[in-house]
């Protein structure tokens, strides 16, 4: 069985048929699941007057999360009025803090975000201080920050995140207001921008800078406004780093409100391929400020008309209600999602012959559980978590480790779907969708039970391959792992169960400090199990041959060992196949009538 993005969409989109506010009638029909980008205009008028529109935004964004499926609010600058005044930056802080836990996010520098407008020289620190890296610490989408050159001022200005939705990976660039430099020095915002394109060129990326298309004229930036003539026009950043990196779909933006503050424009980068660049602000078109209206970016798979897909952007204000439904506020384009994001790869072909194949959701299976443990967060549980991670040093400088538990239950049994017991194994593979490159992790089989929700202290303090918490032999080392697919061999663990051994699933134990992000169970791609086997000759563990294992077989074969005058099927009982029937044979009997506890 091979499982395609289109199959796995179904664990991915929250909002089939669900009425929220902005939403047009008919829209929920066009396709059940979708997910949902969210552009936040520049907020400095709500900023300095201290209005309710920036915390009605965010609030909606926290609110509707599930309903909307939102994977990423990106706020497009001008965070603040006057860079100079706390109390703004407060009122953001306090804003933007609703978000904190709930979905990935991002701000970039505005000119207003300066102490002195228009001058990049002027102090940032207000911005450093609220928005800077130290606020997403302990984020496992925030990917990092920089330049880093030690001037204090202007370092780590720009930053990327990772997030995945539809069965894609996606990398999203934050771009600081007219971003200095060249390319090809990565001491500079567009040098260390294209370094984080080269370390993650499989991802489809969506770039937010402050200012780059114009509404009147519709068009790029050609002149700097910057005070000291430092930095890059939209079209010097088009030309120097978009348009040469094909993996960029979408540039957005705010600033200019010539016009109506609203243009949007289908432009073809030099592999050919479409980029769509979008600006909204809405500061002075419309009353108070902006009315608090903002867009919602929605990726619809099944939706188009002239490609198989369609994004479509909507304009709406959460504190009046309102919608804008003219050509520059409601429109869409066409793509095929496949050919332009790469592709979301399923779980290897089954192989010829007999084999088994186990992925959450796929086929009706629900038995896999997994959890990430944290060093440094010993009590708290993840077992909701769509990333996991396997690091020798998070946070970052602490030392600290993290774990992943992962299992797969019942896989062994006498139905069409599991491994007979007293099979051999040709080969069992452990498919895994990788997020984020590391180090990679040494697994090893477990020993000790864990449930889901388990945390570093439920576990005695994280897992030891000591022989007691797992063997101490690992299973599989994989080395350093890139992004993509990976796949590891564990046919001896599987084999081991299938002996009759108990399924406590695999320890993922971190071999360095670069760590390693892989999808989750509850993940869009969340990880496969791949089996080959050639059956036994006999039902293994059916001692009382009625078809099943279940605990009637382990009453059986213990009251045989007993002594007791009961019939049982030697060859299903002899588990082990040493010619007697024992203790031994009953454990692994009450192992595959246990579902592989």
């Amino acid at each position: 069985m091979t499982t395609t993005r289109r199959r796995l969409l179904g664990s991915v989109g929250a909002g089939v048929g669900v009425a929220t506010l902005g939403t047009t009638e008919g829209t929920a029909q066009e396709s059940g699941d979708y997910w949902t980008v969210v552009a936040l205009p520049d907020t400095q008028n709500y900023a300095e007057v201290q209005s309710s529109y920036a915390t009605d935004q965010t609030r909606w964004i926290a609110d509707n999360v599930d309903a909307e499926n939102i994977v990423f609010a990106s706020h497009e600058g001008d965070v603040v009025e006057n860079g100079d005044v706390e109390a703004e930056w407060q009122y953001m802080d306090e804003a933007m803090s609703t978000l904190d836990g709930v979905v990935p996010y991002s701000t970039v520098t505005g000119n207003h975000d300066y102490a002195t407008l228009w001058d990049r020289e002027s102090s940032i620190a207000k911005y450093k201080e609220r928005f800077g890296p130290s606020r997403y610490a302990g984020r496992d989408w925030f990917g990092g920050a920089g330049p880093t050159t030690g001037d204090e001022n202007r370092d780590d200005l720009n930053s990327y995140q990772l997030f995945s939705a539809g069965g894609y990976d996606f990398l999203h660039l934050a771009l600081e207001w007219e971003p200095p430099g060249s390319v090809d020095d990565p001491s500079t915002p567009l040098g260390w921008a294209q370094s984080v394109f080269d370390d993650h060129p499989d991802r489809a990326t969506i770039v937010t800078t402050h200012s780059y298309l114009r509404d009147a004229p519709e068009q790029r930036a050609q002149d700097l406004q910057e005070a000291n003539d430092i930095g890059n026009a939209g079209q010097a950043v088009w030309e120097e780093l978009i348009s040469p990196n094909d993996q960029v779909f979408m540039v957005l933006c705010g600033h200019w409100h010539e016009d109506d503050g609203e243009a949007h424009r289908v432009s073809t980068n030099d592999a050919g391929s479409e980029v769509y660049e979008l600006l909204a602000n809405y500061q002075f078109g419309i009353p108070n400020g902006g009315d608090g209206f903002m867009r919602r970016v929605e990726f619809r798979p099944g939706a188009g008309s002239d490609a198989p897909d369609r994004i479509r952007v909507r304009t709406f204000s959460p504190s009046t209600g309102g919608t804008m439904t003219d050509g520059d506020s409601e429109f869409g384009f066409d793509l095929d999602f496949d050919a332009r994001f790469g592709s979301s790869p399923g779980p290897p072909p089954e192989p010829e012959g007999p084999s088994a194949t186990f992925q959450q959701g796929t086929d009706g299976y629900e038995g896999a559980a997994d959890t990430v443990i944290r060093a440094a967060d010993p009590e708290s549980s993840y077992d909701t978590a769509e990333t996991l991670s396997v690091d020798g040093d998070d946070p970052e400088g602490s030392g600290s480790a993290t774990q992943v538990l992962l299992r797969f239950d019942g896989i062994i049994g006498l139905d069409d779907t599991q491994i007979p017991p007293g099979s051999t194994v040709n080969e069992a593979t452990l498919w895994l969708q990788s997020s984020d490159a590391g180090d990679g992790a040494a697994i090893h089989r477990l020993r000790t039970d864990w449930s889901s929700d388990a945390t570093w202290v439920s576990v005695g303090g994280g897992i030891d391959a000591d022989g007691a918490d797992a063997v101490s032999e690992p299973v599989a080392e994989t080395g350093a792992v890139e992004t993509g697919e990976t796949a590891i061999d564990v046919t001896a663990s599987v084999q081991a169960w299938v002996d009759g051994a108990r399924n406590r699933g695999w320890v993922f134990r971190p071999p360095g400090p670069d760590g390693w992000d892989i999808e989750s169970v509850e993940s869009a791609t969340p990880p496969a199990l791949i089996v080959s086997y050639e059956p036994g000759d006999a039902a293994v563990g059916d001692v009382d041959g009625d078809g099943d294992i279940d605990g009637d077989d382990v009453n059986r074969i213990q009251r045989w060992i007993a002594g007791e005058d009961v019939e049982i099927d030697r060859a299903a009982a002899d588990v082990d196949g040493d010619g007697d029937v024992d203790i031994s044979d009953a454990v692994a009997v009450d192992n595959f009538a246990g579902g592989d506890r």
